[in-house]
């Protein structure tokens, strides 16, 4: 059970840690080239419009019986993307190995989710879908974190063979883990789960109750992914035009992720907060402060703890965003199909939207302002939806 458990968190890791370095150095090349915000946001964009629509599909399909032929698919594809980086290492051709990445991504992202919760439910379903929140968002996040470093320390190609490396590495753990499932490994893991799920009707709270959180947590995430997405693509842009060195620029969107991945970890005793309206809201303001220190401070400590603070932000908003979708006790699957649906969508409009925010007002800290207020937006409606006394048919 213990080696199973390690395999499978390893490829949330590896697979991270290629979409991070991929982001990071395209989006620095870009940024390098003198290419025009609208183009640098686009990186993410491309990213985006495969990931949504292949996603799409994966959630029509994909249950806790075939997530691994899903992930398997999704580590070969990744392995080709890698391969066309390498080849083809043209600055405009990065566009189409981004957007192979992205369907490699979503072949793997929901279907491993679900793949999670399966090893990690036993007798005790709340806790084992903590578990699996607090797990798999703590994993991916240092593979985002651990991205961006490898490129910043090494050359272009050099960084591109790592994720070729890890790629491989990623279909090689997948055969392992289907190997061991097969063998009898974890097989107790997943009946218990599948009958969790059987008795769903027994729960305490009715259906519709955990749809109302579900639903919320689709608004909550999608708003906060839009956030990061004008960080990781606007923050190269931001970090080059003070002249700041490629390195530091890198350490901050690490430092990002790796803040992201101690409060997913820290976040793994969770009981309820994730349902209360109080400290729901609090999650949001460490976010905004983060965003506007990004904004207007010009010190590079000064980025560094906003990266702290916009860490710990966004560690508690996946955690939010996952855990009600694992939650649902009937359709947890359209739930976490629909937040990385959700997630493809903002990663392929809001990059373009900072990029014509950077590009009309001709200030790289324009992004950030409004990353502020699109938080502040989504506190708004937390406030709202999780008002005291609010009935959830009224509200949703």
């Amino acid at each position: 059970m213990f080696l199973l458990r390690l395999l499978s968190y390893f490829v949330p890791f590896a697979v991270n840690f290629l979409q991070g370095g991929f982001f990071f150095i395209t989006s620095y090349r870009f940024a390098e080239a003198g290419c025009s915000g609208v183009v640098i946001g686009g990186a993410l964009t491309a990213w985006g419009a495969a990931y949504c629509l292949v996603t799409m599909i994966t959630g029509r399909l994909a249950n806790i019986s075939n997530a691994l032929k899903f992930i398997l698919s999704g580590g070969g594809i990744l392995t080709l993307s890698s391969l066309g980086f390498i080849i083809f290492s043209g600055v405009y051709t990065q566009f189409l190995w981004l957007f192979t990445a992205g369907v490699g991504a979503a072949l793997f992202c929901a279907p491993f989710q679900l793949f999670a919760k399966s090893i990690e439910s036993g007798s005790n379903e709340s806790h084992g879908t903590v578990w699996a929140t607090s797990f798999y968002t703590m994993t991916w996040s240092v593979g985002f974190a651990s991205g961006p470093l490898a490129f910043a320390r090494l050359s272009v190609r050099s960084g591109f063979i790592v994720t070729l490396i890890l790629s491989l590495a990623v279909v090689i753990s997948v055969l392992l883990i289907a190997f061991r499932r097969r063998n009898g490994a974890g097989s107790r893991e997943c009946a218990a789960s599948d009958a969790v799920a059987a008795q769903a009707g027994q729960t305490e709270y009715p259906e519709k109750y955990f749809t109302r959180l579900a639903i919320l947590g689709w608004i909550v995430g999608g708003l906060g992914t839009v956030t990061i997405c004008q960080l990781r693509s606007m923050w190269p842009k931001l970090g080059s035009d003070l002249g700041i060195a490629r390195y530091h620029v890198a350490y901050v969107l690490a430092l990002v992720s790796y803040a992201q991945a101690l409060t997913a970890l820290l976040l793994c005793r969770s009981r309820n907060w994730m349902c209360r309206r109080f400290p729901s809201l609090l999650m949001n303001v460490p976010g905004i402060a983060a965003l506007l220190i990004f904004a207007f401070a010009g010190n590079t400590c000064c980025f560094y703890l906003a990266a702290l603070l916009y860490g710990i932000y966004s560690g508690c908003m996946y955690f939010y965003l996952v855990y009600h979708s694992l939650a649902h006790p009937v359709r947890n699957s359209f739930f976490v199909a629909g937040n990385e649906v959700i997630v493809g969508v903002t990663s392929m409009l809001s990059p373009f939207i900072g990029g014509m925010l950077l590009d009309i007002s001709g200030r790289s800290n324009a992004p950030f302002i409004f990353a502020a207020a699109v938080i502040l937006l989504a506190l708004a409606i937390q406030w709202l939806i999780l008002k005291p006394g609010s009935s959830s048919e009224d509200r949703l």
